[in-house]
C-alpha cells in the first residue's frame, strides 16, 4: 500500500517523541536534586506523567471542534509552547520548592506528592493531549490515515530519545543544554510542516528558540538559591555539584544535600580515632568518603597506605581543588563505588571507615546492608576494624529510630563478634571479631595522639552509662537489613509519614477504592490490558530499584532502563497485530511469559545477591516489553477493533500503568522486597492468565 502524504506530520511526531522522553528523564533529574535523592519521587513522577498525560489524551479528542480545530498551525504552536514549558518547568522545580516549603526542611510525602503533580502538570497535560490532537490533523489531510503509524511514530521518536539521552546526552551536557539540543530536531521538523507558516508561528519558534538559549545561558542562576556564595557547580553523570562557601567554611552539595564540609573536627576526631584507637598498627586502611578536616586525624597514625573511594570522579576532584579532603602521604583516591570496588580487590585492610549520608534511600541504603557488611569482613585483615555512623540519638529513642538502629546492629553482628554502638556527633557502630574498649581517650595516650574534642567529650557527656543505655537499646530480635529486603528503607518509609504527623492509610484508601470501581467497569480483554500495563511499569520500577541496590548510580543508566522498556514495545506491537492464529490463546500465551520472565527475574535475584550484570537488566526490559506490546494488539482484536474499543483499550492500558506504578514502588518493595515484588506481579499476570482463558471473541 502506497503510504499516504502526511504533510510533516509524522517527522513532527517523532521530533515529539524524541524530546519527551529526555525531557522526562531531565525532570527525574531536578526532582531528585531538590528531594535529596528520595527515589519514590521517580514513582511519582510517572504516575503524575501517565494520569495528566492520559486526561491530555482524553481531553484532544473533546477539545477539537470547539477549542482547537485539526489545523497545522494549531500544532506548530502547540509544539512551541511545549518547547517553552520544558524549560518553565524545570525552573519551577528549580525555584519554587524553597517557596512553596522552608528552605533546608524536610518534607513530609503529601506536600511532595502535591509540588510534583503540580509542577510536572502542564507539560504531561499539553504532551498528551499534542499525540491524538496530531493524528486529527493528519486525517484531515488524509481520512483512512492508520493511526498506528502516528503510534509508531511516537514510539520511535521516544526510543530515539531515550538512546541518544543515555548514551551521549547524560554524559556531556548540563540539563538546559539537553533541553537545546533535543528540542532543535523538532522546531526544525516544524519549517517542513505544510501549511503551518505564519507570522505568528515563526515568532513563536523564536520565541521557543530563544527561551532554549535563555536557558542554557543563564543555567548556574537558574539554581536554588544557597545559604552562602556559591563557588563552583557542576552537573556530573552522577548527580549534581555544588561547593558553597559561607563565613569560611566551604561545603560541598550533592543532589541538593550537603555531603561534605571543611570544617568539623569534632567529627572527623570522632569518625577517625573511636575505630583507629582499636588497633595497635593500622598500616593500610580504606576510606569510603570523608567528613571534613578527617584526613589530618588519620595523619597521626602514620599509615603506609590510605585508599579512598569516591564513586564519582569530578566529586573527588572538586574535593581536592577546595580542599575539603587534604592529600597526604600515600593516599590513593579510587574512583569507583564502594561495593564495586570491595568486590574486586585483594587487599586486606587493617580498618574500613564509612562516612555516608543516612540511609534513607536506596542508593545509601545500600552501604548498610548485610550484602555490603559480608564483602567488608572478606577485606578486613585479622584483628581489623570496621566502623560507620548514622544520626546520633538524645536520650529519647523513638521506636521507629530503635528499630533501624537494632537491625544495623543484628546484621553487622551476622559477620563480626563484636559490635558496640558508641554515641557521639553521629552514632558511631564499631565492629571487629576482638573486644571494642570503650575507654579511646585511654588508648588514644597510648599511642601518643593527641585530641581536642573527645578529651573534652568523654570528661563530660559521654559517660560509661550512656554507652550501656544505647547498647541496651538493640532489640536482637529485629529483622536484619538485606539487600533485596531493605528492612530500613520500610521504617524510613513509615518514618517519614510519622516525622510530619501523616498517614499513608488514606491515600492507599482512595486509590484502592477508584480502582476497584474502574475494574467493576471493564470488560475481560480490557482486564488483560490493565494487568499488562501493571506488569510493564511494574517491572520497569523494579528494574529501576534493582539497578540502584546492586549500583547506587541510577541517573546515569535510568535513561537506558526506560529506553530498552520502550524498545520491545513496537516490535511487540507489530507482531501482534499481524498474528492470524487463535488470538485468545496468544493472549494467554503472553500472560504465561511473562509470568517466566519475572519468576525468571526473581531466580536472578536469588542467585547473584552481590551483583547481576546490566545486560541481564537490559535483556529483562526488552523481554518483558516486547510481550506486552504483543499483547495490545491482540486484546484490541478480541474486542472487536472499534473505535470504542480502541479508547476503551488504551485507557485499560494508562490505568494498569499508574496503578503498577505506585503498587510496586509505594506498597510491594517498601513492605515486601524486590524479591517478593517480582513474585507478587508474576501472580497478577497468573490471574490475568485464568482471566484471558474465559475470553470469547466478538469478532
Amino acid at each position: 500500500m502506497k503510504r499516504p502524504d502526511d504533510g510533516g506530520i509524522r517527522a513532527v511526531v517523532v521530533a515529539t517523541g524524541i524530546a519527551s522522553v529526555a525531557v522526562q528523564l531531565v525532570f527525574i533529574r531536578e526532582y531528585l536534586a531538590q528531594f535529596h535523592g528520595n527515589e519514590i519521587v521517580i514513582a511519582m513522577i510517572f504516575f503524575c506523567w501517565l494520569v495528566f498525560g492520559g486526561i491530555g489524551a482524553v481531553a484532544a479528542k473533546g477539545f477539537r471542534a470547539i477549542v482547537l480545530p485539526p489545523s497545522p498551525k494549531i500544532l506548530a504552536l502547540l509544539s512551541c509552547l511545549l518547547t517553552i514549558l520544558s524549560v518553565g518547568q524545570v525552573v519551577a522545580i528549580r525555584r519554587l520548592r524553597d517557596l512553596v516549603f522552608i528552605h533546608g526542611a524536610s518534607v513530609g510525602f503529601y506536600p511532595t506528592f502535591g509540588f510534583v503533580a503540580a509542577t510536572i502538570l502542564p507539560y504531561a497535560l499539553l504532551m498528551g493531549f499534542v499525540l491524538p490532537y496530531s493524528l486529527l490533523v493528519v486525517r484531515r489531510r488524509s481520512v483512512r490515515y492508520p493511526g498506528n503509524w502516528i503510534y509508531m511514530a511516537d514510539n520511535a521518536g521516544d526510543v530515539a530519545g531515550g538512546a541518544v539521552f543515555s548514551f551521549a546526552l547524560v554524559y556531556w551536557l548540563t540539563p538546559f543544554q539537553i533541553l537545546l539540543a533535543v528540542h532543535l530536531p523538532l522546531l526544525a521538523s516544524l519549517l517542513r510542516l505544510e501549511s503551518a507558516f505564519s507570522r505568528r508561528t515563526a515568532a513563536a519558534g523564536l520565541v521557543a528558540f530563544f527561551t532554549l538559549v535563555a536557558g542554557t545561558a543563564f543555567e548556574d542562576r537558574l539554581l536554588p538559591t544557597r545559604e552562602g556564595r556559591r563557588v563552583h557547580y557542576a552537573e556530573s553523570r552522577y548527580g549534581r555539584i555544588e561547593v558553597i562557601e559561607s563565613g569560611g567554611q566551604v561545603s560541598l552539595f550533592t543532589d541538593g544535600e550537603p555531603s561534605l564540609s571543611s570544617q568539623d573536627p569534632a567529627l572527623a576526631e570522632e569518625t577517625v580515632h573511636f575505630p583507629l584507637s582499636q588497633v595497635d598498627h593500622p598500616r593500610h586502611l580504606l576510606l569510603v568518603s570523608a567528613v571534613g578536616g578527617m584526613m589530618a586525624e588519620v595523619a597521626k597514625y602514620h599509615p603506609d597506605r590510605v585508599d579512598y573511594v569516591e564513586l564519582d570522579p569530578l566529586a573527588a576532584q572538586v574535593q581536592l581543588r577546595f580542599g575539603l579532603v587534604t592529600p597526604m602521604d600515600g593516599m590513593t583516591v579510587i574512583a569507583q563505588d564502594a561495593r564495586a570496588y570491595l568486590s574486586v580487590t585483594s587487599t586486606r585492610y587493617d580498618a574500613i571507615l564509612v562516612s555516608l549520608p543516612e540511609p534513607e534511600t536506596f542508593q545509601m541504603n545500600r552501604f548498610y546492608t548485610a550484602g555490603f557488611f559480608d564483602l567488608v569482613k572478606k577485606r578486613l585483615a585479622p584483628g581489623g576494624v570496621f566502623s560507620f555512623s548514622v544520626e546520633g540519638v538524645a536520650n529519647y529513642i523513638s521506636e521507629i529510630r530503635q528499630q533501624k538502629i537494632s537491625s544495623l546492629a543484628n546484621t553487622a553482628g551476622t559477620f563480626f563478634d563484636h559490635v558496640v554502638l558508641m554515641p557521639g556527633e553521629r552514632l558511631f557502630f564499631i565492629c571487629r571479631d576482638r573486644p571494642v574498649r570503650t575507654d579511646i581517650p585511654v588508648l588514644l595516650e597510648k599511642k601518643g595522639i593527641d585530641t581536642q574534642h573527645i578529651r573534652r567529650y568523654f570528661a563530660g557527656d559521654l559517660t560509661g552509662q550512656r554507652i550501656r543505655q544505647i547498647n541496651d537499646a538493640v532489640d536482637t530480635g529485629t529483622p536484619k537489613n538485606l539487600d533485596l529486603s531493605p528492612r530500613l528503607m520500610r521504617l524510613e518509609f513509615f518514618g517519614w509519614f510519622e516525622r510530619h504527623g501523616e498517614s499513608p492509610r488514606w491515600f492507599a484508601l482512595v486509590l484502592t477504592v477508584a480502582a476497584l470501581v474502574y475494574l467493576l467497569q471493564i470488560s475481560r480483554p480490557q482486564w488483560v490490558l490493565l494487568t499488562t500495563g501493571c506488569v510493564n511499569i511494574g517491572a520497569e520500577m523494579l528494574t529501576i530499584f534493582t539497578f540502584q541496590v546492586l549500583y547506587g548510580y541510577i541517573y546515569l543508566q535510568i535513561g537506558v532502563l526506560v529506553t530498552v522498556f520502550l524498545a520491545g514495545l513496537l516490535p511487540g506491537a507489530w507482531a501482534g497485530g499481524r498474528f492470524a492464529g487463535n488470538r485468545r490463546r496468544a493472549l494467554m500465551t503472553g500472560d504465561l511469559l511473562l509470568c517466566l520472565l519475572l519468576l525468571l527475574f526473581a531466580l536472578f535475584l536469588v542467585a547473584a545477591r552481590q551483583g547481576m550484570p546490566p545486560t541481564v537488566l537490559y535483556g529483562f526490559g526488552l523481554a518483558v516489553s516486547f510481550c506486552c506490546g504483543f499483547q495490545f494488539p491482540l486484546a484490541l482484536m478480541v474486542s472487536g477493533d472499534s473505535t470504542a474499543a480502541a479508547s476503551e483499550s488504551f485507557s485499560a492500558d494508562l490505568v494498569g500503568a499508574a496503578i503498577g506504578v505506585l503498587l510496586v514502588s509505594l506498597v510491594l518493595i517498601p513492605f515486601l522486597g524486590l524479591l517478593w515484588a517480582t513474585l507478587c506481579l508474576a501472580g497478577i499476570k497468573l490471574i490475568s492468565f485464568l482471566v484471558a482463558g474465559s475470553i470469547h471473541e466478538t469478532s
